[in-house]
């Protein structure tokens, strides 16, 4: 059944498109884009990036979908174009709900931390809102962010953060690991074409094996080392104290720190 909600779209980057792309999937009917520099992908889309004039009522949803760094100079230039009433979504990384509220007065504001698997509908979604957040709101962010995935709502917004440097930040640990993997195979004899095939594959693969099974990662993870063999031999040095467990600790540090950092801007 055809949704009416009035949405938004302020921004409208990889991240923006990917959300833009789930509604039209989803039957959203009434989506507006406010984006200075529209991509040819975003041309490519039913939609005018740039309308002459912005549908404003007490049901607008409006998502901010904009580099956190220049967020206060967008809400300037589109303070008119969003009204007193309308319910925030936004997706800018560190940008606390408080300064939020300080440059839009009255309106109710929803922190998201969508990431890229929302571009083919594989997303997670956090969001968190203030205490006093209407039902009815609450069940339209819901509705907006499950187009693109699943979604998780946070009660503590100090945790957003954390879900930033873990899901929003995570997919690019990801794919540099298959960068590692696909070099590591190239130092051993591949050729760089077999040598990605094979790094791609395996990590796809086991995701979708992750995805389906009941086991965690753990219980996979044993299910396929034997005592003494060849993947014990890896897996000591992956374990090790210096290792991947290590590494990835500090770079989800790293990534935390980085959101902290960015509500101060």
């Amino acid at each position: 059944m055809p949704n009416s909600t009035p949405i938004l779209l302020i921004g409208a980057g990889k991240m923006g498109q990917a959300m833009l792309k789930g509604w039209l999937a989803s039957d959203f009917t009434s989506i507006e884009v406010l984006e200075n520099f529209p991509s040819d992908a975003l041309r490519s889309l039913p939609i005018d990036p740039n309308p002459s004039t912005v549908t404003i009522n007490e049901s607008q949803t409006v998502i901010l979908a904009v580099k956190p760094q220049n967020y206060r100079e967008v809400l300037d230039e589109h303070q008119a174009n969003i009204h007193p009433e309308a319910m925030v979504i936004s997706i800018l990384a560190g940008i606390s709900i408080e300064a939020l509220q300080n440059a839009l007065p009255k309106r109710s504001i929803v922190r998201a931390m969508p990431n890229t698997p929302a571009t083919v509908s594989q997303g997670l979604t956090a969001l968190c809102a203030a205490d006093d957040i209407s039902d009815a709101h609450k069940n339209v962010a819901t509705s907006l962010m499950q187009a693109v995935g699943e979604v998780v709502w946070v009660e503590n917004e100090s945790m957003m953060d954390s879900v930033t440097a873990v899901s929003g930040s995570g997919p690019a640990y990801l794919f540099h690991f298959v960068e590692a993997l696909t070099a590591a195979a190239i130092d051993i004899g591949f050729a760089p074409e077999m040598a990605e095939t094979f790094a791609r594959k395996t990590i796809i693969g086991s995701a979708a094996l992750l995805e389906s099974s009941t086991e965690n990662a753990a219980q996979l993870r044993e299910n396929v080392t034997s005592k003494g063999g060849t993947t014990q031999a890896a897996l000591d040095v992956l374990m090790a104290d210096a290792g991947l467990q290590s590494i990835m600790l500090e770079a989800v540090k790293a990534a935390k720190k980085r959101s902290e950092e960015l509500s101060k801007i």
